[in-house]
């Protein structure tokens, strides 16, 4: 791939976190839903974080050993984004998006107009949705990276 195909995805990721939390911020009763959501991106794009520095430190650095990174790997950076990114984004921010937002569809259409709650309601919960599809594509490469696979190869040799 090319840099600028590397980075699409994570970009229009980025683009939908700060959508939702703009939504989040703009209606207060979901300002813990952005707390929340927040932090469960913060702590897994920090375990992604270092996984990245492993995979790309040098060669002879401790970090690149592949005792190192498959320990990162999975013992901290899967078992974190399956619980931040697969558990509690679609059952706990997500739920709490379709079964509690009652109060803020209703103040919407008092600030606003009628059925713009409605149409809001639709597009919160589909950014989402596609988020939560951003992260399943994220994930497969999280498991599959060829990096990984490398390190593997040099540690069975």
């Amino acid at each position: 791939k090319t840099s600028t195909q590397s980075y699409i995805r994570p970009l229009v990721e980025h683009i939908v976190v700060l959508a939702l939390l703009v939504g989040a911020y703009l209606f207060s009763g979901l300002r813990r839903l952005g707390a929340v959501g927040i932090f469960t991106m913060d702590l897994s794009s920090a375990s992604l974080q270092l996984l990245q520095a492993c995979l790309y430190a040098p060669e002879n650095s401790w970090l690149r050993k592949p005792e190192v990174v498959m320990f990162v790997h999975r013992v901290v950076t899967v078992p974190t984004f399956v619980y931040c990114r697969l558990l509690v984004l679609p059952f706990v921010l997500w739920r709490s998006a379709l079964f509690e937002s009652q109060d803020w569809l209703e103040q919407i259409e008092r600030v606003f107009y009628e059925g713009l709650g409605e149409r809001v309601y639709f597009l919160f919960n589909a950014s989402l949705c596609l988020l939560f599809t951003l992260n399943l594509v994220l994930f497969r490469r999280l498991i599959f990276h060829p990096h990984l696979r490398q390190i593997r190869q040099v540690k069975v040799q």
